[in-house]
């Protein structure tokens, strides 16, 4: 897994809860041909099926993203492509085996190429942008109490108490269609900037404000992570907890490249100064008044400088010149 390439470095860190008997949850990070994948998913169904879910929607978008025949430039359709594609595979296990029919996860992807951030999601994991002191949700949960909070019904902190948080209205392997959001247009990390990734164990019981005083506690997201899964758990730890922490070091030399755009743009403004100072030299000087008059003709002053030189005139007899026929 080449994290170096793309100066990043990845903690995770996930735990079954206080109430739950086994873990349902499912995480993953690789390397594909479009950029560097993160992915967290939270399975349901019971017994093992949620398991089954969300470890196999991972290994199916895994299938998808490296396969070099799925390379393309519109990433963005490459990811929807890519969950769409799990969803089938998940659909066709519960058409073979009805054992596993309700069975379905939630998906969170991230996937970075270059200093370009790109995200899909389904239900209600979600992801975050922490930069400096300031932490950012960028996915929207697909859910009722959601709608409600957009439809102003609710406030935030009421939507964490209501009684119908934990339904949503997409998932992978529910629908004939997972129809994941996109972001159609990439966000741009900057360095120092993280990227948090989690399943709903962690958010029901954390404040943004809360997960981002931890994000900051520290430099070890190894560490990070961790706390903010025993966070969780003292919490209350109702469900599974899942969370995955990107930290971007961004790329060697672009500190480099703004200190040289600074030079150049020093460079530039002295420049403009001394401009500007020479013209009012000149306007001062110059701008407005007579020319100097020479005292001398242009005959007298050529013959001076031959005088000075001793230059003897050579007459050229024209009549000795080839003629042209």
């Amino acid at each position: 897994m080449n994290l170096a390439g793309y100066h990043i470095t990845i903690g995770n860190a996930t735990d079954v809860g206080k109430v739950r008997v086994h873990n349902e949850d499912y995480m993953a990070h690789f390397d594909t041909g479009i950029g560097y994948c993160v992915i967290v998913c939270d399975g349901m169904g019971g017994h093992a099926a949620g398991e089954v879910a969300s470890q196999n929607s991972i290994i199916s978008i895994q299938q998808f993203l490296q396969d070099p025949k799925n390379e393309d430039p519109d990433i963005p359709l490459v990811l929807k492509n890519a969950i769409e594609f799990a969803n089938y595979q998940l659909k066709e296990m519960v058409n073979s085996n009805q054992e596993l029919k309700g069975m379905g996860t939630t998906c969170v992807l991230a996937l970075i190429k270059d200093d370009l951030l790109y995200t899909a999601h389904v239900g209600d994991s979600r992801i975050y942008l922490i930069r400096n002191a300031s932490i950012k949700q960028i996915t929207k949960d697909h859910s009722p109490v959601q709608n409600l909070v957009d439809n102003g019904v609710l406030t935030e902190e009421e939507a964490q108490l209501s009684d119908k948080k934990n339904e949503i209205l997409k998932a992978i392997g529910v629908f004939d269609k997972a129809d994941p959001t996109v972001t159609e247009t990439p966000i741009e990390i900057l360095e120092n900037d993280k990227i948090l990734l989690c399943s709903d164990g962690l958010t029901a019981h954390v404040s943004k404000e809360l997960i981002l005083e931890i994000v900051q506690s520290g430099d070890d997201i190894q560490k990070i992570s961790l706390k903010l899964t025993e966070q969780a758990n003292e919490a209350g730890g109702s469900d599974n907890i899942t969370v995955q922490l990107i930290h971007y070091s961004g790329k060697p030399g672009s500190t480099k490249r703004r200190s040289s755009f600074r030079k150049a743009l020093v460079v530039f403004i002295f420049l403009l100064i001394a401009g500007s100072f020479s013209f009012l030299i000149y306007k001062n000087n110059y701008l407005g008044k007579e020319p100097v008059k020479v005292k001398d003709n242009p005959g007298d002053t050529l013959k001076k400088l031959n005088d000075s030189l001793k230059l003897t005139p050579i007459s050229i007899d024209k009549r000795s010149q080839p003629t042209k026929k």
